[in-house]
């Protein structure tokens, strides 16, 4: 978000003194300079106010119907089972594809349901046309809450495009984009262009300037999206509250009444309903009753590490106790990492719940998801 002047903005991923909200994590920042335009991919160029999300109930209906309207292509059938998923998984989840006509999606969408409107549905807008729905060719994630209401949806892209990361080092204004996709980087320095090379994905380049040098590095760009058509026209946001997806093994998915509420005395919490629907599936597959009482067989997946405050209001709903922490492996090296992780720890103390970190052999697998999918057990240590 910018305000209205455009010189203070806030941002989800770059922490700053100043924190905007807490359930949806941003941070406040203020720009050295106003910006003359604000971001938009609107039609207008203007910034939209969005609406509220509707309730629970209303973005399952919508949702459901979103599900009954859309079919999973073969290619991510093909991605979802070389993934270790069963048919029957794969069919009791309700992947879909994004479609490739949205508009008539949303016409069938209300020949089942007969609503008319959709406002407060994220991911939903009008055009000049009608209604429709913005996204990206993927594979629909369902996020399903803790009554197994479908109550939002992420998109793992077909084609991320390529991103840069910046470090100034001693360069004050140093900036750099991907000027032509795959690896056409262009570098500028306070809106001058410097120098525009060919790098490798991984790649750092080393920047020299008569300030001295810094380093930009190309890498993949982001994976997966949330469904949301914030900035549109009657269009409404993702967040507020952003949603924590209850994974379940399929044989209780699938006799799980929505409106039922889920309850658990141990969890997992890890990152992307993907590997949690994954991982829970596999927790059934390698231990055994008793254990699975311990340990749980519920995962928790929220966003990513930053959004870890999301979780907290899940588990007093479902009566949590006990919580297994289960973050990537090769990300708990990374020092912002670990700063969440910490907070979450702290926060499970400060609230009362036990709490143990999975860890594992890297060499075995990135998640949670791959170290249990190749019959190989986490160790589980005892935080508190």
């Amino acid at each position: 978000m910018i305000n209205s002047r455009g010189d203070t903005v806030v941002c989800i991923r770059m922490e700053s003194d100043v924190q905007f909200s807490k359930s949806f994590p941003s941070w406040i920042h203020r720009l050295k300079e106003a910006r003359k335009e604000r971001p938009s991919d609107n039609a207008t160029g203007e910034f939209i106010e969005g609406n509220p999300k509707e309730s629970s109930e209303q973005l399952h209906i919508v949702y459901k119907g979103f599900v009954d309207a859309t079919r999973l292509t073969d290619a991510h059938y093909a991605h979802l089972t070389n993934r270790g998923m069963t048919d029957d998984e794969v069919y009791i989840r309700e992947y879909r594809s994004f479609p490739e006509q949205p508009w008539n999606t949303v016409k069938d969408i209300t020949a089942m349901i007969g609503k008319e409107s959709f406002k407060g549905i994220p991911g939903m807008h009008e055009n000049n046309y009608g209604w429709t729905i913005s996204g990206y060719e993927g594979i629909l994630i369902p996020y399903r809450n803790e009554r197994n209401q479908i109550v939002g949806f992420q998109t793992r892209i077909d084609n991320p495009k390529n991103d840069v990361e910046i470090s100034p080092g001693s360069i004050t204004g140093l900036q750099a984009r991907v000027l032509q996709q795959p690896n056409l980087v262009q570098i500028l320095i306070n809106g001058e262009i410097l120098e525009e090379v060919l790098l490798q994905i991984g790649q750092t380049h080393s920047v020299y300037s008569d300030q001295g040098i810094g380093f930009v590095k190309l890498v993949k760009g982001q994976r997966y999206f949330w469904l949301s058509s914030a900035n549109k026209k009657n269009g409404t946001g993702a967040g507020n509250p952003m949603p924590v997806h209850v994974a379940v093994p399929t044989k209780q998915l699938e006799t799980w009444d929505s409106g039922n509420e889920h309850k658990a005395s141990s969890v997992w919490v890890t990152e992307g309903a993907i590997k949690g629907d994954i991982a829970v599936e596999h927790l059934t597959r390698i231990y055994d009753e008793d254990e699975l009482i311990d340990i749980g067989t519920t995962f928790l997946a929220i966003a990513g590490v930053n959004s870890w405050r999301s979780v907290m209001p899940i588990l007093k709903k479902l009566e949590v106790k006990h919580v297994n922490i289960a973050f990537d492996m090769d990300a708990i090296e990374n020092p912002k990492v670990a700063f969440y992780l910490k907070q979450l720890a702290t926060e499970l103390k400060k609230e009362g719940y036990s709490a143990n970190l999975a860890v594992w052999n890297e060499e075995d697998g990135k998640g949670i998801d791959d170290i249990l999918a190749q019959r190989r057990y986490p160790q589980l240590k005892k935080l508190f």
